[in-house]
C-alpha cells in the first residue's frame, strides 16, 4: 500500500482533515466516522508532504491497542519501521521521558511503577502505622483522593480536603514513594509535567522537536493531561486533536469534557473539521442518535449521516414488568439466531450492572451461552458473594471459606497477623475458625481490640442463626446487609464503584424474591438458594467458541459495535440514573452515554423499558426515561403486545410473531379471562417436570396456578415467575 492508495477512498470531510495546513486543528469525529484512519493518514501526510521526521511526531492515545493499530497502519502505508516512533499512551510516553530525564525529575534512575494494588497496599500500611480506624480512613477512599489530586496537578502542599488527615496521609504516601524509588500511574504524568515546568531548557527542546502532536480521544483528557499538552505545544506548535464531545462519558473518573469544548479558546488560530459521515449504522439509527444528542446544550454540534440503506426502524418495547422485558429480549435473540445471526452479533446494553441479573436468569433458563464483557456474572460479583458468605456461615459455622470472607468484611480493625493466628490455632486443634474465635480466651491471641471485634462478629452470625427458620430468604438477606453494615460501608465511599455495589445488593433482594416464588414449596428454600448461587458462580464465562451473547454496561461498550443491540432498562431513575445525580453536568453526560449506546448498533436497535420492576424489596411502578420522550416523534416504532402466547415460550416465526407491531397495547395483566389456561391441561416446568393444572386464582402479576406435578405432587406457582410451557 502507498500513500495514494491509502487516501483514494477518503470522503470529502476526511480528506480536508488529512490535507490541512500545519497549526492547531480540532477534528470532531463522530461515532463510526473513521477517526483512526484519519489520524494515521494525517501522520503519513506530515511525513510525506511536510517532510516531518517520523521521530519528531508525538502521538498520544488512551490505550496500547489504539497506539499499536496506528503504528501497524503507518508501516503499511509508508513501508517504514515503527521503531523510534513516539507513539503511545500518555502514561507510556511519560514513562519514556522520565527514563531519560530521571535526574531532572528528582527520582531514581531505576524507579518502580506501582500498579493500583501496590499503591493500595502502601496506603494501607500508612493507615495502620498511624493507628487509624480504616472505617473512617478507608484506604480505597484515600487512594481515590490522592489520584484525583494528582490528576488535577496538585501535590499535598496545595491539595484540598475538609479533613487535614487526608493531606497528612498524602504527604506520607509521597515520602514513602520517594524512599522506595516508586512512582504510581498518576505520578508518571505529574512528574513529567513538573519536570518540564522546572526545566525550561528541556521543555524548549521537546517543544521544538514535537512541533506536531497528535491526540486521540481528546474528550477523555483530564486537567493534568490537558495542561501537559498546552505546555509542550506552546504558542507555535501544531496540536492535532481528534475527539467527540458527544462521547465524553468518563467525567466520574476525571475526564473533563470542557477540554474539547474550550479547545478553540485555549489554543491559537484553531481550525475545526467535522467528520459526520458514519460507516457503521443505518440512517434510522443515526436519526435517533442525532435527535437525542441535539438536546444537549453544551456541545460543539454535528450531525451524523450515512450513505447506507435506511434500514429497519428503531423499535421501542414497553414491557409490563422487568420479567416481561427479559422474556421479550431473549425471545428476539432466539428469533434472530434462527434467521442466521450469530449470538455474538447481539449485545445487551444497560446503564447499571444490576440490570444484568434478570437477563442472566432468562438466558440460563434457556441454556443460551452469554458473556459479561468487562465484568463479572451477577453471583461472581464481590459484594454479592460477601452477603452469600454471611448466610453460608450462619447455616454452617464449619465453613472456613465463608468465615475468612466475612470476618473482616467490612473492615473490623483485624490485621492479617490476627487472622493468621486464628488460622493456625484452628489447624493445630482441628477445629473450625468459628470455633476458635468462640473460645478465643483459650488461645494466645491477646489483643483486646481483636477480642471485641470477634465478639461483635459472633453476635451478628448468632442473630442470623436464630432467624434461619423464621424468616423469608429476602428478610434474611436484609438482616445480613443491616447487621454487617455492608450497605453503610459502601454508602460512605460515595464513588461510582460503591454505587454499583449498592445497586447489586438491592438486586440480590429481587433475585431472592424471584427464587422464592419459583420454589415456594421447597422444604429448604434458603439452602436451595445458596446452592443455586454457588452453582451459578461456579459457571465460568462462556468462551468465544460457544458464540455467546454479549452483555455489558454502556461504559464497557464504548469503542465497540454490534449488528444487533438491545438497549435495556430505559426507565426514569434508572437511566438517567438518579443515584449518579451528584454534580453539575450530570444530565448531559447521561444523555451522551445514551447516545454512545445507540451508536453501537449497526443494523438493528431495540430500546426497552418496563412499567414495573421489583426493586428495593417492592414492585416499583416506573415511567419511560426522559431520553425516550426526547427522541423526535415518528423515529421510534412501538412494538405492542396483542395477546398472551408468550407464556408458551415457543420459538418465533415470521408467520406467528407473538409481538405484533399493530393495534393498541394490551397487557396480559389487563385481561379478564385467560383462555390459554385450561383446567386439566398439561404443563411443563424446568424443575418439577410435567403436571396437570388444578385451578388458578388472582390476575395479572398475582395470578397463581395450583399444579399437580407427576413427580413432585401439588405446588402453587406464580405464573409470571414460573416459566411454564403449556403442552395442550
Amino acid at each position: 500500500m502507498d500513500i495514494d492508495e491509502a487516501f483514494h477512498d477518503l470522503n470529502e470531510q476526511q480528506l480536508a482533515a488529512v490535507n490541512c495546513s500545519l497549526g492547531n486543528k480540532l477534528i470532531l469525529a463522530g461515532a463510526g466516522s473513521g477517526k483512526t484512519r484519519v489520524l494515521t493518514c494525517r501522520v503519513a501526510k506530515l511525513i510525506e508532504s511536510f517532510e516531518v521526521r517520523p521521530s519528531d511526531i508525538l502521538a498520544l492515545t488512551f490505550t496500547n491497542k489504539a497506539s499499536n493499530e496506528m503504528k501497524q497502519r503507518l508501516e503499511k502505508i509508508l513501508r517504514i519501521s515503527s521503531q523510534g516512533l513516539w507513539f503511545g499512551t500518555f502514561h507510556g510516553i511519560c514513562r519514556r521521558l522520565l527514563k531519560i530525564h530521571w535526574r531532572e525529575a528528582g527520582i531514581a534512575e531505576y524507579f518502580t511503577i506501582l500498579d493500583s494494588q501496590d499503591q493500595l497496599r502502601m496506603i494501607k500500611r500508612i493507615v495502620k502505622s498511624q493507628n487509624l480506624d480504616d472505617n473512617l480512613y478507608d484506604p480505597k477512599a484515600l487512594q481515590s483522593f490522592i489520584n484525583t489530586q494528582k490528576d488535577k496537578g496538585k501535590r499535598h502542599n496545595n491539595a484540598s480536603n475538609d479533613d487535614d488527615k487526608y493531606i497528612e496521609i498524602y504527604k506520607e504516601y509521597d515520602e514513602a514513594c520517594r524512599q522506595t524509588n516508586s512512582v504510581d500511574f498518576a505520578d508518571l504524568i505529574l512528574l513529567t509535567y513538573e519536570m518540564f515546568k522546572n526545566n525550561p531548557n528541556i521543555l524548549n527542546y521537546y517543544g521544538n522537536r514535537f512541533k506536531n502532536i497528535m491526540v486521540d480521544e481528546f474528550q477523555d483528557t483530564n486537567t493534568l493531561q490537558f495542561n501537559l499538552l498546552k505546555l509542550i505545544n506552546g504558542d507555535s506548535g501544531s496540536l492535532y486533536a481528534v475527539g467527540d464531545d458527544d462521547q465524553s462519558i468518563y467525567g466520574w473518573r476525571g475526564a473533563r469534557s470542557r477540554n474539547i469544548q474550550s479547545f478553540e479558546e485555549e489554543f491559537n488560530n484553531v481550525e475545526i473539521f467535522k467528520l459526520e459521515q458514519n460507516y457503521r449504522s443505518t440512517n434510522e439509527i443515526l436519526s435517533v442518535a442525532n435527535s437525542l444528542i441535539s438536546k444537549n446544550i453544551e456541545r460543539l454540534g454535528k450531525n451524523l449521516w450515512t450513505k447506507s440503506d435506511k434500514g429497519q426502524p428503531v423499535y421501542l418495547y414497553e414491557a409490563y414488568s422487568g420479567d416481561d422485558e427479559s422474556k421479550f429480549i431473549i425471545d428476539k435473540i432466539q428469533e434472530y439466531v434462527t434467521k442466521g445471526y450469530k449470538r455474538s452479533d447481539i449485545a445487551l446494553l444497560y446503564r447499571s450492572n444490576f440490570l444484568s441479573r434478570r437477563l442472566e436468569e432468562e438466558l440460563n433458563s434457556r441454556s443460551i451461552p452469554y458473556k459479561i464483557y468487562g465484568g463479572f456474572r451477577f453471583f461472581e460479583r464481590a459484594e454479592v458473594k460477601d452477603v452469600i458468605a454471611y448466610l453460608r456461615l450462619a447455616v454452617n459455622t464449619l465453613d472456613d471459606a465463608a468465615f475468612e470472607r466475612t470476618i473482616n468484611n467490612p473492615p473490623r480493625g483485624l490485621g492479617e497477623k490476627t487472622i493468621q493466628a486464628v488460622r493456625e490455632y484452628s489447624k493445630k486443634h482441628s477445629i473450625s475458625m468459628w470455633e476458635t474465635i468462640s473460645q478465643i480466651d483459650k488461645t494466645e491471641i491477646n489483643s483486646p481490640r481483636a477480642h471485641n471485634s470477634f465478639a461483635d462478629f459472633i453476635k451478628i452470625i448468632n442473630t442470623l442463626r436464630d432467624h434461619l427458620n423464621e424468616l423469608h430468604p429476602v428478610s434474611l438477606i436484609e438482616k445480613v446487609i443491616e447487621l454487617s453494615a455492608l450497605n453503610k460501608y459502601y454508602e460512605s465511599k460515595k464513588n461510582e464503584e460503591s454505587l454499583s455495589k449498592q445497586e447489586n445488593l438491592e438486586e440480590l433482594l429481587s433475585t431472592a424474591e424471584r427464587f422464592y416464588q419459583n420454589n415456594i414449596d421447597s422444604e429448604d428454600v434458603l439452602g436451595d438458594f445458596l446452592d443455586n448461587a454457588a452453582l451459578e458462580a461456579g459457571e465460568f464465562q462462556s468462551k468465544t467458541h460457544e458464540d455467546p451473547v454479549q452483555l455489558m454496561t454502556i461504559h464497557s461498550a464504548k469503542g465497540l459495535e454490534f449488528p444487533i443491540v438491545f438497549l435495556t432498562g430505559m426507565d426514569e431513575g434508572i437511566f438517567p440514573n438518579e443515584n449518579r445525580n451528584l454534580k453539575k453536568g450530570f444530565l448531559e453526560e447521561e444523555r451522551r452515554l445514551c447516545y454512545v449506546a445507540i451508536t453501537r448498533a449497526m443494523k438493528c436497535l431495540y430500546i426497552t423499558h418496563a412499567n414495573m420492576r421489583y426493586m428495593h424489596g417492592n414492585n416499583n411502578f416506573l415511567i419511560p426515561s426522559r431520553f425516550i420522550n426526547e427522541i423526535d416523534e415518528g423515529l421510534l416504532e412501538s412494538i405492542k403486545i396483542t395477546h398472551t402466547k408468550n407464556f408458551k415460550n415457543k420459538p418465533l416465526s415470521n408467520e406467528d410473531d407473538i409481538y405484533s407491531q399493530e393495534n393498541s397495547f394490551e397487557s396480559f395483566s389487563q385481561e379478564e379471562e385467560y383462555s390459554f389456561i385450561k383446567i386439566g391441561g398439561r404443563v411443563s416446568h424446568m424443575k418439577f417436570g410435567h403436571g396437570v393444572i388444578l385451578r388458578y386464582t388472582g390476575k395479572g402479576d398475582a395470578l397463581k396456578l395450583t399444579i399437580n406435578f407427576d413427580d413432585y405432587g401439588k405446588k402453587e406457582l406464580v405464573l409470571s415467575y414460573a416459566h411454564l410451557k403449556f403442552l395442550n
